[in-house]
């Protein structure tokens, strides 16, 4: 634990996202384990609690696990949307912005973020209905307490960002070990340069998707990372290690992690809870090499040149992106987060529609076998039609 400055409270390395907080069969939160967790986080000193009025019913929980609790016990984090088209007027935001103050059963929020700016359109929207203006004018009121952003796009964009607009005072960011150590993360805002970013506005950091999605939890599949990771630390799991490494950067105020679970709850509070103790560097300098290695263990040599679908695959298949799934899986053996990524690319058309006329393979600088390779990947990523079967696989 630490005091903060920006907060003026005491604020925990973890904090708790809460997108994906417990389901039953029937889709609906299952209230008591909620609350269950809400309370183990409470008594644990995690008192960071990250939602957005998009999170469907998320923060009707929130309010109810949290009211008994004294409002300044906790921080509450809300969010608004703006670059699908959602919110696309300033009266819009109002109502979203009152709804979350109404779900989460509160009179304000101690930090609201605009979500996902960089995001294709969402800058340009976000300017032209002023919504810096919007912000300022809730911060005045008291109804936000601090005013951010949430990024998922190119740093240069975040660059632009930070540069024209100094009344953001917080950004969260993607970040982990494996995207800070190669160049797979440069287009989706979660590289080492937009943490760099970061730093060099003196923007505090909030920290998302530290696992990379779930990613990072299976990466010890490989016999020589498992090697690597068990003989620097036999007791500590590939995901401590992924939260480790995000708690540990300079100027980082939280770590998000979007439990489900009491075990994840606790597994995560004895992590990153009163006994965090950050990396040193020899530590960091191992996962560089694990970061690395899995790199290395990429199947497929797509350089993602769009030659392939360029020159017209008849098929309309997203060749690359088909292919980059077949190297996801490969490397961290997590069919589940891969196929999250694999069912979007085959929405309109699917390796099962190849008409094998090798139209790919001859435009192909790397010369792949491109129609075996993408039958493969169908055949281990494919399960179904139903987003239930495969979400859950």
């Amino acid at each position: 634990m630490e005091q903060d400055n920006l907060f003026g409270r005491k604020l925990p390395k973890l904090g708790f996202g809460c997108m994906r907080l417990p389901e039953g069969q029937d889709g609906e939160y299952i209230e008591s384990e909620c609350q269950e967790m809400f309370d183990y986080a409470m008594a644990h000193g995690i008192n960071y609690f990250d939602s957005a009025w998009h999170y469907v019913e998320s923060q009707l929980m929130i309010g109810k696990c949290l009211e008994k609790y004294p409002r300044e016990s906790y921080i509450l984090v809300g969010k608004l949307c703006f670059y699908d088209g959602t919110l696309e007027s300033i009266k819009a935001a109002e109502q979203a912005f009152a709804k979350e103050l109404s779900d989460a059963r509160t009179d304000y929020m101690d930090l609201e973020l605009i979500h996902a700016l960089g995001n294709p359109g969402s800058l340009e929207r976000v300017d032209a209905l002023n919504v810096w203006g919007f912000m300022r004018k809730l911060k005045k009121m008291g109804k936000v307490k601090h005013i951010g952003i949430s990024f998922h796009s190119y740093p240069e964009n975040l660059e632009k960002i930070l540069k024209n607009h100094p009344e953001i005072e917080v950004v969260q960011i993607q970040a982990n070990y494996y995207d800070h150590n190669t160049d797979g993360a440069k287009a989706v805002g979660g590289s080492y340069e937009t943490y760099e970013i970061c730093r060099k506005y003196n923007k505090p950091i909030i920290i998302m998707e530290p696992v990379k999605g779930g990613t990072l939890s299976t990466i010890a599949e490989h016999p020589e990372v498992r090697k690597m990771l068990k003989k620097a630390d036999p007791s500590r799991s590939p995901s401590a290690w992924a939260l480790q490494y995000a708690a540990s950067l300079d100027g980082v105020l939280t770590v998000l992690s979007g439990m489900s679970t009491i075990e994840q709850m606790k597994e995560n509070c004895e992590i990153l809870g009163e006994k965090f103790i950050p990396l040193n560097e020899e530590e960091k300098d191992m996962l560089a090499e694990v970061a690395k290695l899995v790199e290395s263990k990429k199947p497929v040599g797509c350089t993602g040149c769009h030659y392939c679908t360029d020159k017209g695959c008849p098929a309309g298949i997203k060749i690359p992106e088909v292919l980059a799934c077949l190297n996801m899986l490969n490397q961290f053996n997590n069919p589940r987060m891969t196929r999250m990524k694999y069912y979007p690319a085959i929405e309109e058309s699917s390796p099962r529609d190849c008409i094998s006329c090798g139209t790919c393979e001859g435009e192909c600088p790397q010369k792949l076998p491109i129609m075996k390779l993408i039958r493969e990947a169908d055949e281990r990523l494919y399960i179904g039609n139903d987003i239930d079967l495969w979400a859950n696989h």
